[in-house]
């Protein structure tokens, strides 16, 4: 998507366990000097599960076009989801905001897997931070969001737990130090985010050895580039 945008470079996949998937990702430009980015799993398999992803979807794009910032965006989104869920379902949730002129990136974290960042000429390291509560969990919670500043050829690599939780015959997990493991070895640090997206779903099949997969899988990566020159 945007070939014309020289500031970033994003991809994304989700493989389905089931006819209909609970898992979701998006992106999208607020304005034209901001990117934003998602990625969220909805308990739940089935219909009911992608009503309430498409429900919750719709609900944080229209707020982040309204001008919120990323924790306000999940506070409100929260709030509506609490108002109206008969079906006690919930959602873990990652959003960041690029500002594609600076770099920063403000994000917030509602109960979702730490997403990994690679700083140019370093490898990928898990993104530590507090993550806040899911969303439809609890009404009245409030979150609070952080920043880093992308410097030009960095990337992150975003997930859902169906990467990490991915079985074998022998049921042993994919697990989150296999996946760091996976975006560090041989070529792959070095792999535009197309490719490495492919890349990391051919090694989960790998290790899966036709195992049955339980969960959705979703992937997504950014890159920036850096401000575009004129």
């Amino acid at each position: 998507p945007y070939p014309d945008r020289p500031e970033f470079d994003i991809y994304a996949t989700m493989h389905t366990a089931k006819e209909v998937g609970g898992d979701f990702y998006d992106f999208f430009l607020l304005g034209e000097r901001r990117l934003a980015v998602l990625i969220a799993d909805v308990s739940g398999k089935g219909i009911p599960a992608a009503l309430f992803m498409m429900t919750t979807k719709t609900l944080i794009q229209n707020l982040a076009e309204s001008g919120l910032p990323p924790a306000g965006v999940f506070t409100e989104a929260n709030r509506h989801l609490c108002a109206n869920n008969e079906t006690m379902m919930f959602v873990t949730a990652f959003m960041g905001i690029l500002e594609l002129d600076t770099g920063t990136f403000s994000f917030v974290n509602a109960g979702h897997n730490p997403p990994l960042l690679k700083r140019a000429g370093h490898p990928y390291a898990v993104l530590r931070t507090r993550p806040g509560l899911v969303l439809g969990g609890m009404d009245g919670t409030a979150y609070s969001q952080d920043e880093f500043t992308f410097g030009p050829g960095d990337k992150l690599f975003l997930y859902t737990d169906g990467v990490t939780e991915a079985l074998n015959p022998e049921q042993a997990l994919f697990s989150e130090r296999r996946l760091e493991a996976t975006l560090n070895g041989g070529a792959a640090r070095d792999m535009d985010v197309t490719r490495l997206l492919r890349h990391i779903k051919q090694e989960i099949d790998r290790f899966a050895e036709g195992a049955e997969q339980a969960d959705d899988i979703t992937l997504l990566a950014l890159e920036y580039k850096g401000r575009e020159r004129s």
